[in-house]
Parts: structure tokens; sequence; C-alpha cells
């Protein structure tokens, strides 16, 4: 029998799990083999009959000695057993050495029959038991919950270990991404897959990464959007197409945005914009039912209604409502720079477009007062460069967002510029704002204008957040809760810059 009980009450806890993996190895027990013998998860073994036996497999949460019999409570993915161990069982070496040198954290395999203790608690009697993984680290805080923000973002494995919301947000958005693909793939869409490392960035406003291909001495940039490409396909041929999409964009981090992130973005030959504002309406509550929430919940200390049909308003009616001003009352870049500045918005250098200063008056006054549900409509043709003209008014596109608390924009969708010669100039419109310093205005993308050239149909694109779906419907107050690794600056530097936001996914 190898007692180490007195040589190690001077050691840390560290210090003492690495001598009782020694004590495995020193009894000729591998403490990593490669193989389970688990007949069962736990949740199955739940619907076993008392009596039946089962081999279980998980971590060692809890462990509790009362003499020749220890109590422990066995943890896997689908939840908790209690196991009980005891020297009649075991045999007293057997009972001693788990005792001794199983630690709480520890990976086992047990094997036994099913029972229910005096209390009414379903246990399985352990008659073998083996390691299968050694932890060489205390779970986090004694098991009691890890509360430091910072230690669960950066150690997100130790905040799934020891908080139960963490697991259940991303089981959630895991079974939220599942629906997404269930409700296009049921309805004709097909999923596809387009380049992340792109020779030009495009599809959205925002600053983008730059790397390099040392082999192909180019300099390349990460998609800060899947759109430009996803619309060669609806030209190729396609007619619905999606893409659940990792994007980059290099801007400041705040609670509802992060430099990386994932959203759904797909093209619908054939659609218009009002297409995709009925098909939103069927694909929120089908979303939000098939995680098992209702359509009203709180979010952001208000209630929210999810229930369909959602208003539509013009984005310069929003700005009527909420900021007091007719945006078509200041026609020019110059008289609307001077309105904004009149209404304090301060933070300006002038080299902003007619378009972005339209955004900035709607998100100062406008956005932060939403509630429930809205499709904004309509928006200026100098802030959408790749939505169609309205054949009404050729100074609006046929563009929504959907908004919600907070003004949240969870959608953002077109009825797609399929015009080569008006695309055309809406490029070189962006290059003159990136030559007057707007860092986020869009290159001029030749082949793109190319592809359109050999004609597309009429067509509707819509991208939605699927963090920002998922940071509401959890109600969480960051959007890091819910990305499981999110970008965080290095420690020890001064804090990262704030951000503005990511120009609408």
């Amino acid at each position: 029998m190898i007692d180490h009980t007195e040589a190690t009450t001077h050691l840390t806890e560290a210090e003492v799990r690495l001598q009782h993996l020694r004590d495995f190895q020193a009894a000729g027990i591998d403490p990593y083999p490669a193989q389970s013998s688990r007949t069962h998860t736990l949740d199955q073994a739940r619907l076993l009959t008392v009596g039946a036996t089962a081999v279980l497999a998980g971590r060692l949460i809890a462990k509790r000695k009362m003499g020749k019999l220890c109590f422990t409570k066995l943890r896997d993915s689908t939840g908790e057993l209690q196991v009980s161990f005891s020297e009649k069982d075991l045999g007293a070496e057997r009972y001693d050495f788990f005792c001794r040198h199983v630690d709480v954290g520890d990976f086992v395999q047990t094997e036994g029959a099913l029972f229910v203790t005096h209390k009414g608690e379903l246990t399985l009697g352990a008659t073998n038991w083996s390691l299968l993984a050694k932890a060489l680290l205390p779970l986090p805080e004694k098991w009691h919950g890890l509360t430091d923000v910072e230690v669960r973002y950066r150690k997100r494995y130790l905040d799934l270990l020891a908080n139960e919301e963490a697991r259940r947000t991303a089981l959630l958005r895991s079974l939220l991404t599942r629906a997404i693909r269930q409700y296009f793939d049921s309805h004709g869409f097909f999923e596809v897959e387009t380049p992340i490392l792109q020779p030009l960035y495009g599809g959205a406003n925002a600053r983008p990464f730059v790397t390099h291909h040392h082999a192909l001495d180019t300099d390349l940039y990460l998609r800060i959007a899947p759109e430009l490409y996803l619309k060669r396909l609806i030209v190729g041929g396609f007619e619905k197409v999606y893409e659940i999409a990792r994007c980059f964009r290099n801007e400041g981090i705040d609670h509802n945005h992060n430099p990386e992130f994932t959203q759904i973005e797909y093209y619908w030959a054939y659609a218009d914009y009002v297409d995709s504002m009925a098909l939103v309406e069927d694909l929120l509550p089908y979303l939000i039912k098939s995680i098992g929430l209702p359509l009203t919940f709180i979010a952001e200390g208000q209630e929210v209604d999810f229930t369909p049909p959602y208003p539509r308003v013009t984005m310069r009616q929003i700005i009527i409502d909420y900021a007091g001003i007719d945006i078509e009352a200041f026609p020019t870049q110059e008289s609307l720079l001077a309105k904004a500045r009149e209404l304090g918005l301060k933070d300006l250098d002038g080299s902003e477009g007619r378009g972005k200063l339209i955004d900035e008056i709607y998100k100062v006054f406008a956005r932060p007062k939403i509630v429930n549900p809205v499709f904004m409509i309509d928006h200026p043709v100098e802030l959408s460069p790749l939505a169609k003209r309205k054949a009404s008014d050729p100074r609006y596109v046929e563009r929504f967002q959907l908004l919600c608390v907070g003004g949240n924009e969870l959608c953002n969708a077109f009825t797609e510029l399929n015009d080569p010669l008006d695309q055309e100039e809406r490029f070189k419109e962006q290059e003159r704002l990136v030559a007057a310093g707007d860092e986020e205005g869009m290159k001029y993308d030749e082949d793109y204008i190319n592809a359109l050239k050999q004609g597309m149909p009429p067509t509707s694109g819509l991208g939605m957040g699927i963090d920002r779906l998922v940071k509401l419907l959890v109600n969480a107050p960051n959007l890091k809760e819910v990305i499981l690794f999110p970008t965080l600056r290095p420690e020890h530097t001064e804090p990262y810059e704030k951000s503005d936001g990511i120009r609408d996914v």
C-alpha cells in the first residue's frame, strides 16, 4: 500500500494531485488510458430500472467519505448522478486506494447496479472503478462557482465547469445554429462556403484585418462579410444560398461588438426585401420556439414580444420621431453636418458622408429607445451602396433592419442592387469617401462589377448576427457571454478602444 499522508501534509493541492498521479503510476496504473467501456450516459442511466447494471463515466465533482462508505457525484454532458463506493463491495485495498488517490475533478469510470437510497436518491453502487484522466489542478473555487468575469472569459473551460448558466448558453447557441440550418435547408436553400481570405474586402462598411501571403507575396483581407461572393453564386445560377459565416472587423470592442463574429447570410433570387420581411417574421418565432423559449421574454430589463407581424417604419420617419428633424430638410453633407453638430454630435471631423451622418443621428437619438421588434425600412441611398433604389423615390433604397430592445440590429437586408452601372458609380463614391478619410468605405471590386454585367436576377439578401440573437434570447449583459472564446485585450495593457458599433451585419 502506498501511503504519502505524512509526506504530503505540507504540499499545495496541485502538488498533492501530482503525487497522486505518481502513486497511480507506481501501482502500474495508467492515469490517462485511451479507452472507456461506458455503456450509458448519466441521463440514460436514470431511465433504467432499479437493480439494472451499467458502466458509467464522467468527472467526479463531489466526494464525501464516511468511514467504510464514500458517496460521490459524477457529472457528464447529460447531467449528474450519485455513485457510492464501499469497502464491502470493492475490498479494503481497492476502496482505500480510491479514497486516498482519486480527487474531485478526476474522470472516472464506475460499474455497478442502481439502487435508491433511504433519502430517495437514485445511486449507482460501484463494484468496480477505474481512472480515465487525472486532474492535476483543482476545480474552480472548490466547485462553488466562478465569479471573476475576467477569468471566466479568458479561461472558458473553467467557466463551463463551474457555471451552469454558461453551459446552458453554450448549448442553446449550438441548438439555435442547428435550427437555422434546419430552417433554411427545409426552405430550399443550399448551404455554401465562400473565402475568408479575400484579395478585396466588401459587403459592408468596416475596417478590415490585413494579412500577408508569403508564397504569393500579396496582402489579403479577412472577410468582413460573405455578401459579394454569395451574390456571384446567384449570377452563376444558384437561386437560394446561405452561409453561416465567421466574419472579422477591425474595430473596437464593447458589450455588443466583437472583432470576430458569426452571422448567417442568405440570397434569394426572384425575391425582394418585402419577401425577406415575411421570411423573418416566420424565421424568428420558429428559432425562438425551437430552443424552448416563449415569444415574449425579458431582455435588458424590458419585456420584448416577438409575436409577428412587426411594424414597418421608414428610417426617415424614425429620425423624425426620435430626433425631431427631417433629413430631407438637409439635402447636402454640409447642411446635415451643421445640424448634427447643433444637435450635440460633437465627435465629427467633417469627413463623414451624408449617409454616415444620418446613421450617427439615428444611433444617438433613436436606437436606444427601440423596444419591440420593428422593421426600419427604406434607408437613404448614401448609406446603402449595395441596395437597389426604390422605383418610387430613388433617394432611398429597398432595405430594412430589424431592430429590437436598445436598438439591437438583428437583421440587415436589401433588395440587392443588380444594375452594374449603378453599382459601379456607388463603388466610385465609396472610394471618394475613403480618399477623404473614411476608413470603413468599400473598395472598388471590378470582378464583382463584371459578374453583375453577366446579369443577376432580382434578388433579396439578408444578414443576421447569431451572437447578437443569442445575447438577446438569454438576456446576457455582454456579447462575451455568448461567444465561447471572445477577443480580449492582452493582460497588463491599456484598455481597448470602445466601438461605436459594427456597421450592420
